[in-house]
């Protein structure tokens, strides 16, 4: 028998000879041998760990330092750079207390780990943590396998394992990429092929340029150290104002950076803006539009030419107001452990300084020496803004109507404007809060729009301004809300492109999911002049359009849109707000029952990043509860009448089984949810007082979509939030179409409203503000 085969035979009796436990103890130990790289492959992988992070603190450099470079740019990233250093040197303190690994390496992992893991990949911290993690490993298999090939080979099975974690790194790391880069399942596919039905208005397109000649100047200190329109080319200089009681934080290291900078500081801040206006004797309404944070050397405000050129077109006088000195600098890192870098709950001073701007047109217009001396009229003033602009214009609102600043009642306020509307822009919303409350709009037309690809206010935070605007006045006034499936965050500025996020990250964006920008622009150019025609000159014949999207179709780019409006002339019949009884309405008297539903309570209101302080009603019904068919009534104790039924509606991802419902041919009850691709429908029927009822689908307005994904990155895991929150859309029923339908029903004397749910097998909704609308 040959040796060899002698030798393997008496190992193999003696293994089995031995214990369970001795047998793992050396399996583990041939095993830690077998798997244990060479020093070679150790100080490559620690090459290709570091030269990723030097790859990564470089683009960090170019990507926030070198554009619109200012050497106040570079203490912060020498900050910045110094602690994402310590940080790792922190991390490996603690990882080198639980296993020894070669200095080499670890040293590779405190320079790159903090980079790799906090700035290249976006999302939620575990996100960052396992997808770094993954990419660290990955290198170092590649890095480490590529230097053991240059080492020594003590044997064959060596020589495979190196090939085994080249070819796994490599297959990993191709992997990676192509589930990042791949092309992606649409996020919505209830809505592929989707075609917006046209009912255009019979009236002009409002995003189309109109009579006027446009002519165009600057305002501003005539000071300005970088921008000469603002400087020496200024055509008007105004004055500065002081805004060190509203603004926190410029101060310190950053503070000084800042002020070397710009030249000025808290104390003297200017009013610059770029102004649209019509060739003619006026008087001319004014809107002021401000843009959101961005980096104060990479300027706003020209991004917003296109609105400016098209309004003063239509007879408005427009200014892109200035705002850039109060954004985000590179230099605020310095403070880094600050509680937080950068001026600090800066959004009052942004509403407050757009009240000074319109203190400044109002001397203006009384002042002979101005080139706008009686052109002006002062009764038609609005606002646009975007992003924490769009929150600045809700504030602007609000000061409007005080004597004095909330947070610090030395601060005269002396406005009281004839403040027409207000149009938010994918704003932020909470950032300021008056006394820790939330920000009150009262007897203000309001306007906001949002998408779906927003890359940067991933939740439509205007909503949560929306649901505090009150009508208070007998002025007809109404609140919209506009959510636009494709638009992202900052193609509404043509400065800021289809990034909305800052350019270490931008790899992450679907891009391609984005709609054209000049598309973009155009739903804001419709949108926005409609808006304005309204306001400021009253034509409401546009009023639909805010109601319902198809109203405009014809003037709109193919999209999905979904329309919130509510106005001052409704009737409620149930909001859900005057107590905590779910038996109960709104209306006096009224009453809610439900039948045969699988679940039904009452809920608080939210977004994925605000609450919104409002409730509503959750209906579910499922025929493996129940084959009877599910319910909910609305009675009313009087009569009442009006022109059409309205209701905000919303699908909702719950389960629509009660929990612990046990179900034969259901795999997992627990799992059972709302989640389908299917539109629901259901019927709606009303009842008067002689006893007549009368039905329509809900389709007869629209079909129910299922709730929106909105999905900005190329990867789900990728996202930092939900990707769906609650969406109310605006349905409507005109009561001559139920007088069609059965013509001795009475309109005027309404008891009952009920929701029958007998065109879908199963479904859960959330209804809110049901009403009686009327008059406009």
């Amino acid at each position: 028998m040959p040796e060899r085969i002698r030798h393997y035979l008496s190992t193999v009796s003696e293994v089995k000879k031995m214990k369970i436990a001795q047998r793992i103890r050396i399996f583990s130990a041939n095993a830690a041998r077998i798997l244990a790289p060479s020093e070679s492959a150790w100080r490559a992988a620690a090459t290709s760990v570091f030269s990723l992070g030097f790859i990564a603190m470089g683009f960090l450099f170019t990507t926030t330092i070198l554009p619109d470079f200012a050497w106040q740019k570079l203490p912060a990233f020498f900050v910045l750079v110094g602690v994402m250093i310590l940080a790792g040197f922190a991390v490996l303190l603690v990882a080198a207390l639980i296993m020894r690994i070669p200095k080499r390496y670890r040293y590779a992992l405190a320079v790159s780990a903090p980079f790799i893991l906090v700035m290249i990949f976006p999302g939620k911290t575990g996100s960052k943590i396992l997808a770094g993690t993954t990419l660290l490993l990955i290198i170092s298999l590649i890095g480490g396998s590529l230097g053991a090939l240059h080492g020594k080979w003590p044997d064959t099975r060596h020589q495979k394992k190196v090939l085994f974690a080249l070819v796994l790194g490599i297959s990993g790391l191709f992997a990676g990429l192509y589930t990042i880069f791949s092309d992606k399942p649409p996020a919505n596919p209830a809505l592929q092929g989707y075609v917006l039905e046209d009912r255009t208005l019979e009236l002009p397109n409002p995003g189309l340029a109109g009579p006027y000649n446009v002519l165009t100047l600057t305002y501003g200190s005539g000071t300005d150290r970088w921008r000469p329109e603002f400087g020496e080319a200024v055509d008007l200089v105004s004055r500065s104002v002081d805004a060190s009681k509203l603004i926190e934080n410029w101060e310190g290291l950053s503070g000084w950076l800042r002020t070397s900078y710009w030249g000025f500081d808290v104390t003297e801040l200017p009013l610059q803006a770029r102004v649209w206006f019509p060739e003619g004797d006026g008087p001319f309404p004014v809107v002021l539009i401000v843009h959101g944070n961005h980096d104060m050397e990479d300027y706003s405000d020209p991004g917003y030419e296109y609105l400016g050129e098209l309004l003063a077109s239509r007879g408005i006088i427009v200014a892109s107001v200035d705002q850039n000195f109060i954004n985000f600098a590179v230099s605020s890192m310095v403070d880094i452990f600050a509680d937080r870098p950068g001026l600090k709950e800066e959004n009052d001073a942004r509403g407050w300084l757009l009240l000074e701007h319109l203190a400044l047109w109002r001397d203006w217009s009384i002042d002979p020496d101005s080139p706008f001396y009686n052109k002006i009229d002062t009764d038609r003033f609005a606002l646009i803004g975007h992003s924490r602009g769009g929150e600045a214009v809700g504030i602007a609102a609000a000061f409007n109507a005080l004597d004095r600043y909330p947070d610090d009642a030395s601060l005269d306020f002396d406005y009281g404007f004839d403040l027409r509307g207000v149009i938010a822009i994918a704003p932020v919303y909470g950032q300021y809060q008056p006394r820790e409350r939330p920000t009150p709009v009262r007897d203000v037309n309001y306007f906001t729009i949002h998408g779906s690809m927003d890359g940067d206010v991933q939740s439509f935070e205007g909503m949560a301004q929306y649901s505090r605007v009150a009508f208070t006045g007998d002025d007809y006034r109404f609140r919209s809300g506009l959510y636009v499936i494709g638009a992202n965050h900052g193609q509404f500025n043509t400065t800021w492109g289809d990034v909305d996020t800052w350019a270490f990250d931008a790899w992450s964006l679907d891009r391609a999911g984005i709609m054209d920008g000049e598309a973009q622009r155009d739903v804001a150019r419709v949108y926005f002049s409609a808006f304005l025609e309204i306001v400021l000159n009253d034509r409401t014949g546009y009023l639909p359009i805010f109601r319902d999207a198809r109203y405009a179709a014809g003037w709109l780019p193919e999209s999905f849109y979904i329309n919130q409006f509510s106005d001052s002339q409704e009737t409620t019949l149930a909001n859900f707000e005057e107590d905590i009884d779910p038996t109960t309405m709104t209306y006096p008297g009224g009453r809610v029952s439900v039948q045969n539903a699988s679940r039904w309570y009452e809920t608080g209101n939210k977004l994925k990043w605000d609450k919104l302080d409002t409730h509503s009603l959750i209906v579910a019904w499922d025929r493996k509860f129940t084959p009877e068919k599910a319910r909910v009534d609305f009675a009313f104790a009087t009569a009442t009448a009006a022109d059409t039924l309205v209701a905000s509606i919303s699908a909702i991802d719950i389960k629509t089984l009660p929990e612990g419902f046990y179900d034969e041919s259901a795999i997992d009850d627990s799992e059972e949810s709302n989640e389908s691709d299917q539109s629901l429908d259901w019927t709606i029927e009303l009842s008067d007082a002689l006893g007549n009822r009368v039905s329509l689908p809900l389709s007869a307005d629209s079909a129910l979509y299922p709730l929106i994904n909105a999905m900005p990155r190329r990867a789900k895991f990728l996202e930092s939030e939900e990707i769906t929150e609650v969406l109310f859309r605006r349905f409507q029923w005109p009561m001559s179409a139920f007088t069609a339908v059965n013509p001795e029903f009475d309109i005027s004397s309404v008891t009952q409203v009920s929701f029958v749910f007998d065109r879908s097998e199963k479904g859960a909704i959330i209804i809110d503000d049901i009403s009686m609308a009327g008059g406009l």
